[in-house]
């Protein structure tokens, strides 16, 4: 269950008045699109600028979960200021291949600020608006994504119509249904993304404490015991955004737990790309190699499963000490090449 990725940080000293007109999708290298119905409510999405006019292959992002803006400010009592941001990648040089397209969650701004002193604090601080538990769900973010789609391709020079969905943690879980909901979609790649019922990953993960020593098997089954109650009234009161589970609602847990990505991917012919980590505590490995297991077991070949034993959630080797996340996506872009 990832949170937010702070993968890109600018500290600015002095520079207040540049500082607060640059920031807007076009200074991010982005242009702002948007459509609003009854269903999804206002749907904002960005593309990159660069080469917008070239015919290029659309690579869509799904981002991972969290209620917070693309871009956070944090205005910090020194009066310097940082921006932090979730995208897991280097936008300006994907843009040099493709059209990249990414979606903010419903009701959340492109960008926000407050006077804290840490993204830390800045999550802790931040407040989801309403419109962002009342739609947020697995079904919205398929949907508004498929529309997305749809509409680019009207909008941009498209390469042979090739449109490619990347989903990273959350969005891992939502690209194997949107592949099978829209069809103009010709690959997908699951990045520290879901398998199998993600309520099943608190509950390996309790069972994996207890193997490893952590706590007793007593403790864990208790644990367990617990966590099903739980479940049991989630899937009780499926569209409650009163009720919440780890800080989401039952609306947004109920969703994202009843469709299984795994039925999904298996249901594909498309070309699969599913990465994961070996020392993932968000996304945990082991329902993940059950997925590479019922392709083998349906005699299934369009699925390609990358292994880095040693990483975290955002590809930190704990063994090597350094950062693989550039080498990772390195294999995404030979694998799409190839495939």
């Amino acid at each position: 269950m990832s949170k937010y990725i702070c993968l890109l940080v600018f500290t600015l000293m002095g520079f207040n008045k540049t500082f607060s007109q640059s920031f807007s999708p076009k200074n991010f290298g982005l242009k702002h699109y948007s459509f609003e119905n009854k269903t999804l409510g206002k749907v904002n999405y960005y593309v990159t600028l660069n080469k917008i006019n070239k015919s290029k292959p659309l690579l869509l992002y799904v981002d991972g979960s969290s209620a917070l803006p693309l871009y956070c400010i944090i205005k910090k009592s020194d009066g310097t200021k940082q921006i932090r941001t979730g995208i897991a990648f280097d936008l300006q040089k994907l843009s040099e291949r493709f059209h990249v397209a990414v979606i903010s969650k419903p009701g959340v701004p492109f960008s926000d600020s407050l006077h804290v002193e840490s993204m830390k604090a800045f999550k802790r601080a931040y407040e989801p608006p309403k419109s962002y538990r009342e739609f947020l769900s697995h079904q919205w973010r398929v949907n508004s994504a498929s529309k997305v789609i749809d509409q680019l391709l009207k909008e941009l020079p498209v390469k042979n119509n090739e449109v490619i969905a990347f989903g990273y943690s959350e969005g891992g879980m939502v690209v194997p249904k949107l592949a099978l909901k829209n069809k103009k979609v010709k690959k997908i790649l699951n990045i520290v993304g879901g398998g199998l019922n993600q309520f099943y990953d608190l509950i390996v993960e309790e069972r994996v404490k207890a193997r490893l020593g952590k706590i007793s098997s007593e403790k864990a089954q208790k644990n367990i015991d617990s966590l099903f109650k739980r479940y049991e009234d989630v899937y009780k009161n499926p569209k409650s955004i009163q009720k919440e589970f780890w800080g989401d609602t039952y609306l947004r847990w109920s969703s994202f737990c009843t469709d299984i990505p795994m039925e999904d991917m298996t249901k594909l012919d498309i070309p699969i790309l599913m990465i994961t980590a070996g020392e993932d505590n968000n996304a945990p490995i082991i329902p993940l190699d059950y997925v590479k297991l019922e392709f083998l077991r349906l005699g299934k070949e369009n699925l390609t499963y990358k292994v880095y034993p040693n990483c975290d959630h955002y590809f930190y080797d704990i063994v090597k000490n350094k950062d693989r996340l550039d080498e990772v996506i390195d294999y995404m872009l030979n694998w799409i090449e190839n495939n």
